[in-house]
């Protein structure tokens, strides 16, 4: 792994036929702002051209592979000018990590994630997005989005994709946070390892499998899984609208619920549309 750089939001590296691409914002929990999908995507758009590569693999640094969206600058976003083409700002950079997760399900490499924390929001959905994960016993994963008054519109392609419908509803629609084990009873996780000491060796195993697959046979075989009808339309012009209908959804919440909702998980405090205290009284005998 290069470790040069520490100032850059991904480090990219090779060995052979697997191009390691790490998130490497530990400190922050790896946030998918602006400059990590940028990162993210050009690392991906490097390896994925390059002659022999076979894997591409995610890992991350720190003690979360990701905690999502970056909402810290929320003020300064909410401030932010419209383009010249009239867009809201808000809903084009939602929309950019749409297209990330669009050119990741794409390349005809085998896209790997090795999941050693926390997931959350935007992270699990790019756990998601991966052909195959890999998690630690210590891997979490949450939609924490509706709770705090957003809607999860550009991963949920590919949360469905990987969970089928009634997992992901069940998800993304209460918020609720699964460890490992249900992670991979749902199939969100591919493989768990026994320890967090054993998750590299069982990545190393992962990748040596695929490696010992035909190159093109591989391709191929990526290439028809992603046509099939179960798949989340990945190349198709209805994918794309969707997910830009989503992203106009995602600014009009970010404008409206999402400012009680971010400020209410700051101060540690219950929403002002949160209910649950009422149905302490709700006799389900």
């Amino acid at each position: 792994m290069q470790a040069e750089d520490s100032e850059a939001w991904v480090l990219a590296s090779r060995v052979g036929p697997v191009a390691r691409i790490h998130l490497n914002r530990g400190d922050a929990r790896n946030p998918l702002g602006a400059e990590m999908v940028q990162a993210l995507s050009a690392a991906v758009g490097e390896a994925s051209g390059q002659s022999g590569v076979r894997v591409i693999l995610l890992t991350a640094a720190g003690p979360a592979f990701s905690a999502g969206g970056n909402l810290g600058n929320l003020g300064d976003r909410l401030a932010a000018a419209a383009g010249p083409d009239g867009r809201d700002p808000i809903a084009a950079g939602n929309r950019r990590y749409g297209e990330f997760l669009t050119q990741l399900v794409n390349v005809p490499q085998v896209t790997v994630a090795c999941v050693q924390g926390a997931a959350m929001g935007g992270g699990a959905g790019l756990a998601c997005a991966v052909d195959i994960a890999v998690g630690s016993p210590e891997a979490r994963f949450g939609f924490p989005e509706a709770a705090i008054g957003l809607v999860p519109g550009q991963i949920l392609p590919f949360v469905a994709a990987r969970l089928g419908l009634p997992a992901a509803r069940r998800l993304v629609l209460t918020g609720r946070r699964i460890d490992a084990a249900e992670a991979h009873r749902i199939g969100l996780l591919d493989y768990v390892a026994d320890s967090h000491q054993a998750l590299g060796a069982l990545t190393r195993q992962v990748l040596e499998s695929v490696v010992a697959t035909a190159p093109q046979a591989s391709a191929c075989t990526k290439r028809m899984l992603g046509r099939l009808p179960v798949a989340p339309l990945q190349a198709s012009g209805a994918l794309q609208g969707y997910l830009d209908e989503a992203a106009e959804l995602f600014a009009g919440q970010m404008r409206s619920e999402a400012m009680e909702g971010v400020s209410a998980a700051r101060e540690k405090r219950p929403a002002r549309w949160n209910e649950a205290g009422e149905l302490s009284a709700l006799d389900l005998a």
